[in-house]
C-alpha cells in the first residue's frame, strides 16, 4: 500500500462527540487491509488535539517493511477528519496515502474504530483499531534522584556521541561515567549534586578512574530538567565544563546536552524480577542494573543487536527469564535478527559480557520489534555489571 488519510466519527448518541472528542488523543493500535488483498498491515496511531484541531503520526507495518506518516485533521459537524500530509519515512518506496471513514463502536474490550479507506491509485480496502491505554501495574515505586541515571551526552565539536551515567547518593555526593567511542576510553568522575525544584544540578570535582593515563577530560556541570517519557523518568538539559587542571577561563570545553533515563518500577514488577537477577548473580558474581522498562504489544516479538559504535569485538549472551537465547555472538555492524517468545507479565532481558573486546564495557543496542513499532536500547555491560531491560505487556484498561 502507497499514500494521507480521512477519519469520519459518527456520534449517535447526544453528547457522545463532545465525550470522544475528549478521549480522542493517546494511541491506537490495530489493523488495515485491501479488500482483495493477501497482506494484513498492523497500523498505529498516535493523536493529539487542541480544540477541533487533531494532529499526530500513523505507522504502517508488514514484516520488516514500515512507513511512518504526518497526520492532521478536525473536528467538523460531528465527524472526524484526518489526512496523512506527508511519509515521514522511508523516502522510498512510496506507500499509499488513504482516505478513511471510521465509525465509533463501544466494546467491552475498550473503544474500537471500524471502517473502510480509500487512496488514488491503491486498492481500497478496510481498517480496524482499538484504544491502548497505559499499562496498569500497580503502583510505581516513589520517585527520588538518588540511584542510576543512563543516556547519552553530546559535544558540539564532536560528531559522535558518549555514553554517560550519574549514580547519585543520599548525601549529596556520587559519581559520574562516560565512554568515549573514539579516543579517550572511559573515565569515572566524583561529584557533587543537590536539586532546586524539580531540577537536579550537579558539578564533577575531579576524576578518580580512567582507562587511558594522560587523557584529560572535561570537568563537567549542568542544570538539568526532570521529566516522563513512557516508563521512564528523565533528566535533560544543557552541560559546560572545562578540561581538569585547567580553569573554566583557560581550558573551557566546548558544550554539549545531556539526556539520562531512570526505569520506572513498580513494587510487583520488583517482586517478579528481584528472584531472577538473584539466580543470575549467584552463578555469575555480576550484579543486574535494569537501564529501561519496555512495553510492547505482542508475546511473539523479535531481537535485533548489533554494535552501534566502533566495532572492537565485543561478545556477548543474552538470558531472558533466566533462559540462554544468544550464546557468545560477536557483534558488529551487521544486525543479528532472532525471534523470540515473551511469557505474560514481566520479562526481564539480561545482557552478558563474555569479552569486552578493545574498547570497556560492552556497549551495544538492541532493538525489539513487536509488529507494531521497534524501540532501540543501548546496554551496557562490564565483568562486574550486567545491564538489562524489563519488557511488559500492554494491559488494557477495563
Amino acid at each position: 500500500m502507497i499514500r494521507p488519510f480521512l477519519f469520519l466519527f459518527f456520534c449517535g448518541l447526544a453528547g457522545t462527540c463532545q465525550l470522544f472528542g475528549q478521549e480522542l488523543a493517546g494511541d491506537w493500535q490495530g489493523q488495515v487491509w485491501q479488500t482483495n488483498g493477501k497482506d494484513t498491515f498492523s497500523y498505529s496511531l498516535r493523536l493529539r488535539n487542541n480544540g477541533e484541531a487533531v494532529t499526530g503520526q500513523a505507522t504502517s507495518t508488514l514484516g520488516n517493511n514500515q512507513a511512518e506518516f504526518l497526520i492532521s485533521g478536525r473536528w467538523a459537524g460531528g465527524q472526524l477528519v484526518l489526512q496523512e500530509v506527508e511519509q515521514l519515512r522511508p523516502a522510498t518506496p512510496k506507500w499509499c496515502l488513504k482516505y478513511i471513514t471510521l465509525t465509533w463502536v463501544p466494546q467491552q474490550q475498550g473503544r474500537a474504530l471500524t471502517g473502510s479507506w480509500t487512496a488514488t491509485g491503491c486498492q481500497p480496502g478496510q481498517i480496524s483499531l482499538r484504544r491502548i491505554n497505559t499499562i496498569t501495574k500497580g503502583e510505581a515505586l516513589p520517585f527520588s534522584f538518588p540511584g542510576r541515571w543512563t543516556g547519552y551526552l553530546s559535544q558540539s565539536d564532536r560528531d559522535y556521541g558518549f555514553y554517560f551515567e550519574l549514580r547519585l547518593r543520599d548525601d549529596g555526593t556520587g559519581t559520574s561515567h562516560i565512554v568515549s567511542e573514539d579516543a579517550g576510553g572511559e573515565a569515572t568522575h566524583d561529584l557533587r549534586w543537590e536539586t532546586v525544584g524539580d531540577q537536579l544540578l550537579f558539578q564533577e570535582t575531579g576524576v578518580s578512574e580512567r582507562t587511558k593515563p594522560d587523557w584529560k577530560w572535561c570537568l563537567k556541570s549542568s542544570q538539568l530538567r526532570q521529566g516522563r517519557q513512557d516508563e521512564a523518568y528523565t533528566l535533560d538539559g544543557d552541560w559546560g565544563g572545562y578540561i581538569e587542571d585547567k580553569t573554566p577561563t583557560t581550558g573551557a570545553c566546548a558544550p554539549g546536552t545531556l539526556f539520562l533515563t531512570k526505569p520506572i518500577v513498580t513494587a510487583a514488577s520488583s517482586t517478579v524480577i528481584t528472584p531472577i537477577a538473584d539466580d543470575y548473580t549467584a552463578n555469575t558474581q555480576r550484579s543486574v542494573k535494569v537501564d529501561r522498562v519496555l512495553q510492547v504489544h505482542s508475546n511473539k516479538i523479535r531481537l535485533r543487536v548489533w554494535d552501534n559504535g566502533i566495532v572492537d569485538g565485543d561478545v556477548v549472551t543474552l538470558f531472558l527469564n533466566g533462559r540462554q537465547i544468544l550464546s557468545k555472538h560477536r557483534v558488529s555492524k551487521r544486525k543479528w535478527s532472532f525471534p523470540v517468545e515473551i511469557i505474560a507479565g514481566e520479562n526481564l532481558l539480561i545482557l552478558h559480557a563474555e569479552d569486552l573486546g578493545d574498547i570497556s564495557p560492552n556497549t551495544v543496542a538492541v532493538a525489539i520489534d513487536d509488529g507494531v513499532k521497534e524501540q532501540v536500547i543501548v546496554l551496557n555491560s562490564n565483568l562486574r555489571e550486567s545491564g538489562a531491560i524489563l519488557i511488559q505487556p500492554f494491559e488494557l484498561k477495563q
